[in-house]
């Protein structure tokens, strides 16, 4: 709850904003939004929030290991045949190859 007002306070701030447009903004805006909401095996498995699951690159193992959850996320295609995504932590701006390695809906594939 906490987080929440804290999020929305700096909105509410501003003039001319109603409380229900403040509300539905934030709404709409975090059902966009991708994050890891599980890190297993040290970095080697993230789980997202839409339901996939990703196996990241031994090199990169060193940097998923070390993302708080829950990790805001932007995914980017790579060059890397092996591991054809980029993860990129919005936060923190740093990124890991990974593959999808299970999903509900198959939204990357």
């Amino acid at each position: 709850m906490f987080i929440l007002i804290a999020t929305i306070f700096p909105i509410l701030a501003s003039p001319g904003l109603k409380i229900d447009e403040v509300i539905t903004h934030e709404v709409i805006q975090k059902q966009d939004e991708i994050t890891v909401e599980e890190n297993l095996h040290g970095g080697k498995v993230l789980v997202l929030s839409d339901g996939s699951t990703w196996e990241v690159a031994p090199q990169d193992l060193k940097v998923s290991g070390t993302w708080i959850l829950p990790v805001p996320l932007k995914i980017e295609k790579s060059t890397n045949p092996s591991y054809p995504y980029r993860l990129i932590n919005i936060n923190s701006n740093s990124s890991v190859l990974a593959r999808q390695i299970a999903s509900q809906l198959n939204l990357y594939k």
